[in-house]
């Protein structure tokens, strides 16, 4: 769909109201994030997330953040400075390209960002590859309905359409989660082995 964010507009990326749709802490407890993981927040954006997942992974994890837009960048690796997040490091990626070695990651986050995404079946063996054998993957994004927040339902993926790129990438879905009227949560386990068509 690639619906892109306007990097202009990064205040709304500083809502608190985001709290409202999910907490990220409670979320990320709940999909097993646990404390000396390596873990991918993928599209970053202004960090909003990243104090959670510092918090959660502890002093022997590590947060990769990663996001496309420079401007976008700066705002999250200030916010980690001013923050001493000392366990996180900001990198910028490409539309399809993670910076980051192959099976190194235990965790992938995505809030908000698969709707965004230009190829997403593309971006999905990407994350294979950065991924750990049996890596939890959460994307967190808009339910696809008529709301008061964010973009038209047009412009999202329903659960089943996301639920179905997982399963050409040969990613196992385990849960699926609504949370309210906005947003879902869809986990999925990693399978190195390749897709299960």
């Amino acid at each position: 769909m690639a619906h892109k964010f306007d990097p202009s507009m990064l205040e709304k990326l500083e809502d608190p109201s985001r709290l409202e749709i999910f907490h990220p802490e409670a979320v990320l407890n709940k999909f097993c994030l646990k404390e000396g993981m390596a873990v991918l927040d993928v599209g970053t954006g202004t960090g909003f997330y990243l104090p959670y997942l510092s918090k959660l992974v502890g002093e022997k994890g590590k947060v990769y953040a990663v996001d496309i837009e420079p401007k976008l960048l700066d705002y999250a690796k200030k916010r980690v400075e001013d923050l001493r997040l000392r366990n996180v490091e900001v990198l910028k990626s490409g539309e399809d390209s993670i910076p980051l070695p192959e099976s190194s990651i235990d965790f992938i986050f995505m809030a908000f960002v698969f709707h965004e995404l230009k190829e997403p079946q593309k971006y999905l063996e990407e994350i294979k590859r950065v991924a750990k054998a049996h890596a939890t993957l959460l994307i967190v994004d808009w339910t696809k309905i008529d709301r008061d927040k964010g973009p038209p339902p047009s412009e999202v993926y329903s659960e089943d359409e996301v639920k179905n790129y997982l399963r050409r990438a040969g990613i196992e879905v385990k849960r699926i989660e609504m949370f309210n009227k906005y947003a879902y949560g869809i986990a999925g386990k990693i399978n190195k082995k390749g897709p299960s068509i």
